[in-house]
This record gives C-alpha cells, sequence and structure tokens, in this order.
C-alpha cells in the first residue's frame, strides 16, 4: 500500500503572556501511526499539548485507562527556530493543538504538523 507523508500548517500567531491559543483543526482519520510537528516560537516559554474530537465542537484532552495523560507535545519550548517533535498520536477523526504561554513573554508560534498515511 502506498504512503505519503500529510504536511499541514496548523498555527501562525500570537500567544499572548500567559495566554492560550488553538490551532487550527486538521483531519487525523488517515493517520497511519506516525506523526510529528515542527514547532518555533520568538520568546516566552510555551507548552503545546494535543486535543482530539469527534465533530470539530466537543474537545477533549485525552487520557489511557488509569486516567493518566496522553496530550502531551512539548513543553518549556523557548526562543527556537524549530524543535522537531515526534509524538503518538491519539485515534480521533480530528485533533488539534492547544499553545499555552507560560507567563515569560509574549511569543509568534508556528507549528506545522505532518503524520504518514496510507492510500
Amino acid at each position: 500500500m502506498p504512503r505519503t507523508i500529510h504536511r499541514q500548517k496548523v498555527f501562525s500567531g500570537q500567544v499572548s503572556q500567559n495566554g492560550t491559543a488553538y490551532s487550527d483543526v486538521y483531519e487525523f482519520n488517515k493517520c497511519s501511526g506516525d506523526s510529528a510537528c515542527l514547532i518555533s516560537s520568538t520568546a516566552g516559554s510555551i507548552t503545546v499539548t494535543q486535543q482530539v474530537s469527534f465533530d470539530k465542537i466537543n474537545w477533549y484532552a485525552p487520557v489511557d485507562e488509569s486516567n493518566g495523560a496522553l496530550d502531551g507535545i512539548a513543553s518549556a519550548v523557548t526562543v527556537t527556530t524549530g524543535r522537531w517533535v515526534a509524538f503518538s498520536p491519539v485515534l480521533a477523526p480530528f485533533t488539534r493543538f492547544k499553545i499555552v504561554e507560560g507567563n515569560v513573554a509574549a511569543t509568534t508560534v508556528n507549528i506545522t504538523a505532518m503524520f504518514q498515511e496510507d492510500w
């Protein structure tokens, strides 16, 4: 079965000091198990987590059967021209990233999501 890497810029914008922002929604239903994202930030200290949805309206932070968090992507991301982060995707039709600035400084953030897809 042929495979391809799906790449999509899902966030490009400002996150205020101590603020929260959300990426664009992207379809994750064709993901075949491998995923990563490229995160860049101009200032501050950000934490990036993933949220999942069935309907693009109700969003959830995924947990395992013991209520352990499965949403972690990257934490303490400071000034960087790019941090390549491989992460375990959560089975869901839609996903987005939650970006939280840790009360250090306003920042410009860019996130490009990538995943392997079978077709």
